[in-house]
């Protein structure tokens, strides 16, 4: 048996094959939405990182979460792409939406995002994503 590991050993040093390196974990961030706030109404990202938003909507009404400059930079993974309808994210009342995505490479940028319904726009209802 010691051999046999032994043996291994050397192949995998004689074709050059290494350990595979350690595979990171996307970041979850979740952010509530009511009918006056997003919660938190700041979010800090890392640029190039892999996050996990879920945006959950505890209200009694339909809210989204749109951030036009922020999605179109973002690398938003293809099985998500369908969540993401004109730059933002509907989420039906009561219920959750989940986007996954690499941040943007821009270096201390500034994203704002809101809900643009009617009502929410009249209660100013944003926040500000910041990438470093």
């Amino acid at each position: 048996m010691k051999s046999i590991g032994f043996m291994l050993g050397l192949v995998a040093a004689a074709t050059g094959a290494t350990a595979a390196a350690p595979v990171r974990r996307a970041v979850p961030i979740t952010v509530g939405v009511n009918n006056e706030r997003f919660t938190p109404a700041r979010i800090m990202l890392r640029r190039g990182v892999s996050y996990v938003l879920t945006i959950r909507n505890r209200s009694d009404r339909r809210h989204n979460f749109s951030a036009p400059e922020f999605f179109r930079l973002a690398r938003v993974a293809p099985r998500d792409a369908v969540l993401v309808r004109n730059d933002r994210v509907d989420v039906k009342a009561g219920r959750s939406a989940t986007v996954h995505f690499r941040a943007p490479d821009t270096p201390n940028a500034v994203y704002r995002f809101r809900s643009t319904n009617l009502r929410d726009a009249a209660t100013n209802m944003r926040g500000e994503i910041l990438v470093r």
